[in-house]
């Protein structure tokens, strides 16, 4: 039987051990069916490896301690429904930032006590999330139907964006708050849109898709202080006046939020967009 060296560092419980890898040189957390079992801190053992069924490296106290606060007052079956759509997220996505074990394992507890509670889980983005985060939204949709397999608890698509906005925030390895500060703002943006033009889009038709994947391509490019040409701007500025108004409008919004200058180049390619929505030749 394959064996690795370990120092047990702390056991969390019979199923989840903090361990010192002697031949990797770093500390990792395992996760398996009584792998902690008949184990003391402190000490060296060896661990077949088929008996570790998941194993994530620590960065740091912090990370550690969280991580065994969680274990603490969450129930086993909830992790392990976690720990499931992680492996399903990495076998699909890659490696996501370790973090994502603590982050989703507490929105999910979080998110069962709620509808434990009688709240309704309710998500203003969830046709955006879908749009931007296919792939994970795929997995997360899965995950929901584990969770209710398991638990016998339904937590509903809203429940599906935020779990998708996790996976996208460990897969880019950005906060999960600016993940949803993004994708609050495009359905911000596109409300100043319906507005300027007193319609009201249909979030399932390719149009919508596609303004909402040019305004998400912008708003990155904005963020990252990256230029594009326009060699257009001066006649999209003279011929589509009223989409450029409603761009002043998406343009302040911006700046706004995230104190950073926005450029017209940018914003002549948003009014085509717009311009688009009216159903009119270009």
């Amino acid at each position: 039987m394959d064996k690795k060296n370990f120092r047990v560092l702390k056991l969390f419980n019979n199923n989840i051990i903090l361990a010192f890898d002697l031949d990797n040189k770093e500390e990792v957390i395992l996760l398996g069916k009584g792998i902690g079992f008949g184990k003391k801190e402190n000490k060296k053992a060896y661990i077949s490896r088929d008996s570790i069924e998941k194993a994530f490296v620590t960065y740091d106290d912090k990370m550690t301690n969280d991580y065994f606060k969680i274990v603490n007052s969450t129930d086993s079956k909830v992790i392990e429904i976690s720990e499931k759509i992680i492996d399903s997220a990495e076998k699909k996505l890659g490696d996501l930032n370790s973090h994502i074990h603590i982050l989703l394992t507490d929105h999910i507890g979080f998110a069962i006590e709620r509808v434990n509670s009688g709240l309704e889980i309710t998500n203003p983005f969830i046709d955006e999330i879908n749009i931007l985060y296919p792939e994970e939204f795929k997995i997360a949709s899965e995950g929901i139907r584990i969770i209710k397999e398991n638990l016998d608890i339904d937590l509903g698509k809203g429940e599906i964006g935020f779990i998708a906005m996790h996976l996208h925030s460990a897969r880019k390895n950005i906060n999960v708050k600016e993940t949803v500060k993004s994708t609050r703002i495009l359905n911000e943006i596109v409300s100043i849109i319906e507005d300027g033009l007193n319609i009201k889009i249909i979030k399932t038709d390719y149009e919508y898709r596609r303004l909402i994947n040019h305004l998400q391509g912008a708003l990155n490019r904005i963020k990252n202080k990256k230029t594009i040409k326009n060699p257009l701007l001066s006649n999209i500025k003279e011929q589509l006046k009223d989409s450029f108004e409603i761009i002043e409008k998406i343009k302040q919004k911006i700046e706004d939020e995230y104190e950073i200058k926005v450029l017209e180049e940018e914003l002549g390619y948003m009014a085509i967009h717009i311009e688009r929505l009216k159903g009119e030749e270009l």
